[in-house]
């Protein structure tokens, strides 16, 4: 009885047959990278390259349980059980046998002789080729001068310390990150490969929806594609979010200070995510400030919920484990720094490179050094002083929180932020508090995308001058009450030249080594500076030139008289 060969079915053929084209097409790309001229590639290692790659044996398929290697020299189907790499481009995937291909002649049971392919494996197999064959085969993918991984539905931007991690690059033998990185610009400047899946590099993708970044749109009854690939995808309906954006914009105007502030904080998600995707270049960074308990924190938990966050400790980017500090930002998209201290410019070195620089070079532990993605928007949560100088103030947007009523219970608080926590949040299993959900992530982002809408799609934020006399910052030194004092009778200036009680309180409130710094700062603080100017010399004539106090910040002057008299009221 003889033996019933079974066909494959018709989707079985159609997915060998896509195989087929799947590993002609590596193997025909593997010989051209073989073939490129790499004595033209300035690295002492170049002729390893193609050296390697002539131990790469790409895997056919056919209807057995075994992939196979079709040995050219003999026309043999050698069966490979164990491959040594699997490559997937999120859309197909095939394997890699690594190794040599020999022959030898022996003699068969006829006496006759015949050629025997023998395969050799090689376990070393070098990362910089696991590299190359993800680039070949399309499971990486330069745009626009960027790295892309987009075997998946949302690709990730290859850093080269996120290069590093993946292709465990700088071991003994192999190429360090940046040499890798390198390796696949002079390949793909050769080779120009398209990516297998059209990466959608401005596009935030949920179950019916889209938010289109680049188009200034937003798609609706619209499903993701197995050929494309998104910057963001969100497990997230269309009108699960829409319910949503009312009452995040309630929440908004319940709990921030002002119009112009209430302005910064509607179109803080959108330019957060407009830079995230590289739509637009960081120029400026967020600080939010208000007493405690004010709603700063959940606003933050929300908008936070849809970006990869790195939460910041500053006092960690100072002394000897600050690279592995910095290395631990790459690729964040909201650097959150929450419960700050004063932000004065004791901090504002650090600040300087997390608001304004895009790279820096950092190192994970056991990783050789490597530049940082260092792209994301700079976000500050403080309850205290905020004194930044002017290079900083004008990069800075501030957000200023409205304070709870001084008479107003923990219990009458919670009361009221009861819904929106029950609305934007959900108990996780791995946090003991609850969460903000994606859902109310997106919520912020569409009211933000609608809100920069109706600006016309501009980012004219507003000044803003923050409250630094809160709480226990609500405390004046001498000479900033007896300035204040004076211009609670109307004055616009106050005289110090020929005061004798001013430069005495001066001189005992001011002194040591930094006296001239702590005084500027102290009058700066309520909006003030010491400056000469010239009088008329009463009855004689000519001028005289007199030192004075004088208003310089006007909506900082106001602040602190209005916290200056509320605190003389307090007093009685």
């Amino acid at each position: 009885m003889t033996k019933t060969e079974v066909q494959p079915s018709p989707e079985k053929l159609a997915e060998l047959e896509k195989q087929r084209d799947a590993w002609e097409a590596l193997e025909k790309n593997l010989e051209k990278v073989k073939s490129l001229p790499w004595e033209k590639f300035d690295n002492i290692d170049s002729a390893k390259i193609p050296q390697a790659l002539d131990l790469v044996q790409v895997l056919h398929r056919d209807s057995f349980i075994y992939q196979y290697l079709q040995v050219k020299q003999t026309g043999e189907k050698k069966r490979v059980p164990r491959p040594s790499l699997h490559l997937n481009n999120g859309l197909i995937s095939v394997s890699i046998f690594y190794g040599a291909v020999n022959t030898k002649t022996e003699k068969d049971g006829n006496g006759e002789t015949r050629e025997v392919a023998i395969l050799k494996g090689n376990k070393n197999l070098p990362r910089f080729v696991t590299a190359i064959l993800d680039y070949l085969f399309g499971t990486i993918a330069f745009e626009k001068d960027n790295l892309y991984l987009i075997n998946d539905s949302q690709f990730i931007l290859l850093s080269e310390l996120e290069l590093s991690h993946r292709y465990k690059t700088g071991s003994k033998g192999d190429f360090r990150a940046n040499e890798l990185l390198d390796i696949l610009k002079f390949i793909h400047e050769q080779l120009k490969l398209e990516p297998v899946k059209k990466i959608q590099t401005a596009v935030i993708a949920c179950t019916d929806f889209q938010i289109d970044l680049k188009a200034r749109k937003i798609l609706t009854d619209c499903a993701l594609e197995e050929d494309e690939t998104y910057f963001k995808v969100f497990d997230s309906t269309f009108r699960e979010v829409m319910d949503l954006v009312k009452t995040y914009d309630t929440y908004l105007n319940m709990v921030i200070d002002d119009a112009d502030s209430l302005h910064n904080a509607s179109l803080q998600p959108i330019y957060t995510m407009l830079i995230a995707c590289r739509e637009l270049s960081k120029e400026r960074f967020f600080i939010s400030k208000s007493a405690e308990r004010t709603g700063k924190g959940l606003r933050h938990e929300i908008i936070s919920s849809v970006f990869e966050t790195k939460s910041i400790n500053l006092d960690a980017l100072k002394g000897k484990m600050s690279d592995f500090a910095w290395a631990s930002y790459d690729g964040g998209e909201m650097l959150l720094v929450t419960e700050a201290g004063a932000i004065d410019k004791s901090v504002e070195r650090y600040l300087k490179i997390l608001a304004t620089e895009s790279k820096v070079p950092a190192r994970k532990i056991g990783n050789d050094y490597a530049e940082i993605n260092l792209t994301g928007i700079l976000a500050i949560d403080s309850n205290e002083k905020i004194l930044l100088s002017s290079g900083m103030n004008s990069r800075v947007v501030n957000i200023a929180f409205r304070d709870r009523p001084k008479k107003e219970t923990d219990s009458e608080r919670r009361a009221i932020f009861a819904p929106y926590w029950q609305a934007f949040t959900a108990q996780k299993k791995n946090k003991t508090s609850r969460s903000a959900t994606t859902t109310a992530g997106l919520a912020s982002l569409v009211h933000s995308f609608l809100y920069w809408q109706s600006e016309k799609f501009q980012f004219n934020f507003k000044q803003v001058e923050m409250n630094n006399f809160t709480g226990e910052n609500a405390e004046f030194d001498d000479v900033q009450v007896y300035v204040l004092e004076e211009y609670t009778k109307g004055k616009e200036f106050v005289f110090f030249t020929d005061n004798i009680e001013l430069q005495t309180l001066m001189k005992e409130t001011y002194f040591g080594t930094n006296k001239k710094e702590r005084r500027k700062q102290a009058l700066d603080e309520i909006g003030s500076y010491l400056t000469p100017r010239k009088f008329l010399n009463g009855t004689q004539t000519g001028y005289r030139s007199m030192k004075i106090i004088k208003k310089q910040n006007i909506k900082r002057v106001q602040k602190a008289l209005n916290a200056f008299i509320e605190s003389m009221m307090d007093d009685k």
